[in-house]
């Protein structure tokens, strides 16, 4: 059985969180993304342009087998997989390093060949020329990792010109059907995940304490994805992402919502009380 769910937005990355926010699926499901329609500009800011439209599925298995597999539980081998899926993750991380190939290994014309090629002469414009690529395949996609010195204006404010280059190597590598390019440089995206997973605890403690929501600054759809699941891990709090385009960013918010604040009525305030030796509005000179 499959369950489908359809993202529109501005661009092809919001499209697919959207979809897959739409789906409900998990964090660990394998979900499988189809581009329908590319974003188009409008002419001139103001004539036509189309938003991206991403269809996202996943296969479900039907009931009857669910039920054979309730019958035969493995309590000792699924508590062994809850502990080794957490402490897995820093391995995950240089498994994928040593994974890696060359430039020089790609096939010529396929996906990640395509956006590496893409992405060099851009690199070189930037001043990046003496660097190393590698690349790290991945379900649908394919990582990108840059190394060398003067790789600074590669990632730019907050990983701003990261994540743009991120995006154009992505449409390139996506002609012909859907290809995910992550790019990495100098090991940001491991460094800024440990700084959003840092962030998502700070501001999920000041909330249990105040009792108060807290917006976080706008993110892209990676790195909110990195706070949900962070937060996903924190007992009492819970996530959501609000606004639109540029401006979308999470709230962290109390589980059940926030505590009211009980203020005395204003009636059984009493009153500030004037001293009698002062005129209404004080000595006046």
């Amino acid at each position: 059985m499959i369950k489908e769910a359809f993202g529109v937005a501005d661009t092809i990355e919001e499209a697919i969180e959207l979809a897959k926010e739409e789906l409900g699926a998990g964090i660990d499901a394998d979900v499988n993304y189809e581009i329908i329609e590319a974003p188009k500009k409008k002419v001139m800011g103001i004539f036509g342009g189309t938003k991206a439209k991403v269809r996202a599925y996943v296969e479900l298995p039907d009931k009857k087998e669910n039920k054979k597999e309730v019958k035969k539980p493995a309590p000792k081998k699924a508590k062994e997989n809850k502990v080794s899926a957490k402490e897995s993750k820093p391995a995950a991380v240089s498994e994928e390093v040593c994974d890696a190939v060359s430039e020089d290994a790609l096939e010529v014309g396929s996906p990640a060949y395509k956006a590496v090629q893409y992405l060099k002469p851009i690199l070189s414009g930037l001043g990046c020329s003496e660097i190393t690529i590698k690349v790290a395949f991945k379900e649908n996609g394919a990582k990108i990792i840059l190394n060398g010195e003067g790789l600074g204006g590669c990632i730019g404010r907050r990983g701003e010109t990261l994540d743009s280059l991120q995006y154009l190597a992505s449409m390139v590598a996506s002609i012909g059907g859907y290809y995910r390019i992550t790019l990495d440089v100098g090991n940001y995206r491991e460094k800024r995940e440990r700084t959003l997973i840092s962030l998502a605890n700070r501001i999920s403690a000041q909330v249990k304490k105040t009792g108060r929501s807290r917006s976080l600054e706008p993110m892209n759809p990676y790195e909110r994805r990195i706070i949900h699941t962070a937060v996903q891990e924190i007992e009492g709090v819970v996530s959501s992402s609000r606004g639109e385009g540029d401006r979308r960013h999470v709230v962290i918010s109390l589980e059940g919502g926030e505590k009211a604040h009980k203020a005395a009525p204003a009636e059984t305030r009493e009153p500030k009380s004037d001293s009698a030796a002062l005129p209404l509005y004080g000595k006046i000179k």
